[in-house]
């Protein structure tokens, strides 16, 4: 679960949370970077490569990707650009296929010639072996597999930071307990990530000093037959959820414990925050007093730096609140700008890498804020946490989000506690 805390039964909000299950293989490291490709910023133009998603099972999720890194970098043109030079993009296709996310970033590099690349899909892993040979530097969600947390793949950069499924961090179980719940359920899918995030949801209450009433780690990917489940959730005495699970089954669960007369004190979802579930009826309807995860403070926080991302996107003509998938490339290009600047002028992709992983303190304009990424630490948030080891979360009231009242709020990794 990136929640981010790295969070519908609207057709168009499912495959929102797809990268939850697709983390499921990542290949080898195949060796260290070798210091950069042909790519420079001696010119007057950066340019970015953007690997997504667009087409495939995975694309409705993504379809809003490249709107974020168009945002971020027509802010930095037209703000003077940096050190003189502009930045600018293109956008290569994954097909929702490993193989494809491969061909996707050979063509950025061999043929576009870009400098960076800004991934925000969820098959990115087999891409990476390539790029790392290549010593392209790579920012990104970290939500596709655990090729993030491996310190030999020199050229990642996680925008919103790691998630170490290792250990355990207190936020959860600290918000569950300030919403009231006293006995907390999850449920998550046998793969590589959903699972430890479940398992790390439960653990997190207990640590908080709440009882674990029940863990599923086993439920078939995607599925809406969670009767079974709710009458077991029941029977254990839940009162709150924490779902790192594709909002189908999310919702699926919500109802059916509603059915049951099962009065919840907290349904927070690792996705379906969104301009996209805002624009399904029955997704609102459903979805009334739920928490959603944000990437990071929710737009409606209205503040400085939301108001900064507001703007920036209202200059590319989005207005509604922002996707998972705009709110990770907008990130993760703020990420590549932060270590650019770093590297100073005439900066090449070496010198961005060693920069870039000098900042400790990464908070993308102040979108992640209280939190920190430490880009030189790869293991910096227990299992669980969000950006930073931070819940940032947003209430479906009526027909729009609210922050939640709260959040942000961070916790810290418990020392001995894993997700094993």
């Amino acid at each position: 679960m990136r929640t981010r805390f790295r969070v519908s039964i609207a057709a168009t909000a499912v495959t929102l949370a797809l990268a939850l299950v697709a983390g499921c293989t990542s290949s080898k490291n195949t060796g260290t970077s070798s210091g950069g490709s042909s790519a420079t910023t001696s010119g007057g133009t950066i340019k970015l490569g953007l690997v997504s998603d667009l087409s495939g099972p995975f694309s409705s999720g993504f379809v809003t990707a490249e709107k974020g890194i168009k945002a971020y970098v027509q802010m930095v043109n037209d703000e003077g650009g940096i050190d003189g030079k502009t930045l600018s993009y293109v956008v290569a296709d994954t097909a929702s296929t490993a193989p494809g996310a491969l061909t996707a970033a050979q063509k950025l590099v061999e043929s576009d010639k870009v400098f960076a690349i800004i991934e925000d899909s969820s098959v990115f892993f087999s891409a990476e072996p390539y790029l790392l040979k290549a010593g392209v530097p790579v920012f990104g969600g970290a939500f596709d597999g655990p090729e993030w947390n491996v310190a030999s793949n020199t050229n990642l950069f996680a925008a919103t930071g790691t998630t170490d499924y290792n250990s355990v961090n207190d936020a959860i179980g600290k918000f569950m307990k300030a919403k009231g719940v006293t006995t907390c359920g999850s449920i998550g899918y046998p793969n590589a990530t959903a699972g430890p995030s479940a398992v790390a949801v439960v653990k997190s209450c207990v640590a908080a000093g709440l009882k674990q009433g029940y863990l599923n780690t086993q439920v078939p990917t995607g599925s809406t037959d969670v009767g079974a489940i709710a009458i077991a959730m029941k029977n254990a005495g839940v009162n709150g959820i924490s779902l790192p699970v594709v909002p189908s089954t999310a919702f699926a669960l919500a109802a059916a414990l509603k059915q049951l007369g099962v009065s919840l004190k907290v349904v927070l979802l690792a996705t379906g925050y969104g301009g996209d579930l805002l624009s399904s009826s029955a997704a609102v309807t459903a979805g009334q007093g739920y928490f959603f995860s944000s990437v990071g403070l929710p737009i409606e926080t209205n503040n400085a730096a939301t108001q900064k991302m507001a703007a920036a996107l209202a200059k590319i003509g989005v207005t509604t609140t922002p996707t998972f998938a705009e709110q990770e490339s907008y990130i993760s290009t703020a990420a590549f700008v932060a270590g650019l600047k770093a590297a100073g002028a005439n900066a090449t992709q070496k010198s961005v890498i060693t920069a870039t992983r000098a900042i400790t303190n990464f908070n993308a304009d102040g979108l992640l804020a209280p939190g920190q990424v430490n880009f030189g630490n790869f293991k910096q948030n227990a299992g669980g946490a969000g950006a930073a080891g931070c819940i940032f979360a947003a209430t479906l009231t009526g027909t729009k989000f609210a922050p939640t009242s709260g959040t942000p709020l961070c916790g810290t990794a418990i020392p001995g506690l894993t997700t094993s």
